[in-house]
């Protein structure tokens, strides 16, 4: 995969999720911002091929073992622009043994300053996952749109890998 089919990957999801973020009413604020996109494999060897690849257009910050299988998150050369956003960051977690998952972007990231819980009482209405709720480190709210899904967290990906490698 290079940039270029990336970024016309990236667009089409956004617009996708953004639709679906407009056909529910979920508010995002200005001062918000998405901190990453998530893009799956579907096989070990599928995850090894892109992490090789998305070095042509990014930069590895960690690749660390999350619940028994290993999840790289790279810096952008060039962040996504997408409307009023710039997404620095993509996230691409290795497969679950045992779970099939499709290759392609999964879900977008958006760190607000807003209590999560009130989030979660604001959108009871829609399909949440709530099971990130409780991570020790950096919780997370999940709007389940179907294929496409939006996460809600309190601190960017980047400054909680930054802590993660600071105390190694």
């Amino acid at each position: 995969m290079d940039r270029a089919l990336f970024e016309s990957e990236a667009f089409r999801f956004l617009n996708l999720i953004f639709g679906h973020i407009q056909n529910q009413s979920v508010e995002i604020q200005p001062h918000w911002f998405i901190d990453h996109l998530c893009y799956r494999a579907n096989t070990e060897d599928e995850y090894q091929s892109l992490c090789v690849k998305f070095l042509d257009f990014s930069d590895l910050l960690i690749e660390t073992q999350v619940s028994g299988r290993m999840i790289s998150t790279f810096k952008l050369h060039k962040p996504i622009v997408f409307n009023q956003f710039e997404i620095p960051l993509v996230e691409l977690p290795a497969p679950k043994k045992h779970k099939i998952t499709e290759t392609g972007f999964e879900h977008i990231e958006i760190v607000c300053d807003v209590v999560l819980l009130d989030l979660a009482k604001k959108y009871s209405h829609l399909n949440l996952d709530l099971g990130g709720l409780k991570k020790e480190i950096n919780p997370e709210l999940e709007i389940v749109f179907g294929r496409e899904n939006l996460k809600f967290h309190n601190q960017s990906l980047e400054d909680v890998i930054r802590h993660e490698l600071q105390h190694k």
